[in-house]
């Protein structure tokens, strides 16, 4: 019976690979179609690698289709299709084990479908991520270090720093243009193609220079200590707000953290004769800088917590505990400094949404003013580059995929749930039941897990920050600024303030 399953999973693959090649989307549609109620029959199917990475491509595939032939990317159906297509590609990913599935570059081919998914829809930070992994595991992996490139040309045009531009637009070059040099059976004549052109386009704008070389960065030196090992661990995570940080190669000049508000424009009336010099910067720059102070503690908290296993913390001795269990549970303050910094993060979704709510006007009152409400606001801008890209991380908290399954995040929604308004038990060893409340009304997690699930935090909150001051840079630029404006200078607060 499993013989034939996956003979007729291989089937669906080769179909769709064809109907792909020959574009015919009305046969690719209708055999989706068949590929569900298959497994809806078939429950093996769903729990098949294989079975996920061919429906969730052919789902990308056709959404793709209905892009190119007119339908708005922001379209009830292509979002549905979008999201589907990228539910059934994690979750091949999730599934693929490479005991079972002897061709060792499946993995790399899932990973690369589901990196391009996350980057059609604009989560080019996270695809990034996903692209990085796969050249970790074989940087000769052609079309991925192709759409790797692909994908820092598409962040350079959002970012608000003309410094950050311009370096993404070197290392995006020189990515695509080794991507071509690799000889690579997976890289198909499309591919080719597609990324030749992006090359001819770099080679041909005047008065730019790609740079063919490494590109070099002044010397920047790290204190010894352990400031050098709380750097190098943002660093090697990607955790600076600092696009250059999405780069595969870790120069010690990304270790810090210059995302800010670049440029804002204040429209005043006729009568403000002194508003230059009286009015304040626009609380913006209030609001961006209390995330930015959350994140980095947050994140400092969980370096701390994760990094820092060794003696006794000194506030923690003397504190009686009692032996309340022997399951192993673990009690420190480092365990609650991982704790913390995931509940920082995880309302820091909410004040982004309160954010997005106040600067853009979508009228939610303030206390629905949160992830649920904000991202299904029809008011929601999506012709916002980085707010749409923002929009898409908000759903992966929120949306469900067929009749029972949960979204991406769902299982960190849980965990803060249980953190904030429940017990959560740390344990010392893998904790191998459900994530969820057990009968003993705790939330069972193991230290690990929870270390996993505070980085995942880190990563989506830095994402979805990077792109909150982006889309602020991108609404500026829409301005028509030929009325009565005021040119403001924000002067950075001094890092010797910060005591």
């Amino acid at each position: 019976m499993q013989e034939e399953l996956q003979i007729k999973i291989n089937e669906y693959g080769k179909t769709i690979d064809k109907y792909a090649m020959s574009r015919d989307y009305k046969a690719l549609s209708s055999l989706l179609e068949e590929m569900t109620s298959f497994a809806e029959m078939n429950p093996e199917a769903k729990g098949d690698a294989g079975f996920n990475y061919y429906i969730g491509t052919g789902y990308s595939t056709y959404s793709d289709y209905l892009v190119r032939s007119g339908t708005d990317q922001n379209d009830d159906q292509i979002i549905s299709l979008r999201s589907t297509a990228m539910f059934y590609l994690r979750k091949g990913y999730e599934l693929y084990d490479p005991a079972i599935h002897l061709d060792s570059r499946a993995k790399l081919r899932v990973l690369t479908n589901y990196a391009n998914a996350l980057d059609t829809v604009g989560r080019v930070i996270e695809a990034l991520r996903i692209y990085r992994e796969i050249l970790e595991i074989n940087n000769q992996f052609s079309i991925a270090m192709g759409n790797y490139g692909r994908a820092l040309s598409f962040l350079a045009n959002m970012v608000n720093d003309s410094g950050h531009y311009n370096d993404l637009h070197c290392y995006a070059y020189q990515a695509i243009n080794k991507s071509l040099e690799i000889p690579d059976f997976d890289m198909h004549e499309q591919a080719v193609g597609a990324f030749q052109k992006i090359v001819d386009e770099y080679r041909g704008l005047p008065g730019v220079k790609i740079a063919s070389e490494p590109v070099v960065y002044k010397e920047y030196s790290i204190d010894e200590g352990e400031e050098k090992e709380y750097r190098n661990w943002c660093l090697i995570n990607h955790l600076f707000l600092n696009p250059l940080n999405e780069v595969i190669k870790i120069e010690a000049a990304f270790a810090h953290d210059p995302l800010t508000i670049t440029s804002y424009t204040e429209f005043v009336n006729a009568g403000d004769v002194d508003a230059e010099s009286s009015e304040e910067p626009p609380r913006w720059f209030a609001m961006v800088n209390q995330l930015k102070e959350e994140y980095a503690y947050a994140r400092y908290l969980c370096f701390e917590g994760s990094e820092k296993y060794g003696d006794v913390h000194y506030a923690d001795k003397e504190v009686k505990l009692s032996f309340a269990s022997y399951d192993y549970c673990n009690y420190s303050i480092r365990i609650e400094q991982i704790k913390a910094a995931f509940r920082i993060l995880y309302s820091m979704l909410d004040q982004i949404c309160f954010f997005v709510n106040d600067f853009w006007k979508l009228g939610i009152k303030e206390r629905q003013a949160d992830a649920f409400h904000v991202y299904k606001s029809e008011k929601y801008p999506h012709d916002n580059l980085a707010l749409n890209s923002l929009y898409w991380v908000l759903r992966e908290f929120q949306e469900v995929y067929g009749d029972a399954e949960e979204p991406s995040e769902k299982h960190l929604a849980k965990l803060r749930n249980a953190l904030e308004h429940k017990f959560v038990k740390v344990h010392e060893y893998k904790w191998d039941g459900k994530l969820q409340v057990e009968e003993d009304g705790f939330y069972h997690v193991s230290e690990e897990d929870l270390k996993k699930y505070t980085l995942r935090l880190l990563s989506i909150i830095r994402e979805a920050l990077m792109y909150l001051v982006y889309a602020i840079g991108i609404d500026d630029s829409k301005k028509d600024k030929t009325g009565m404006v005021v040119p403001l200078s924000v002067s950075d607060y001094p890092d010797e303030w910060k005591r």
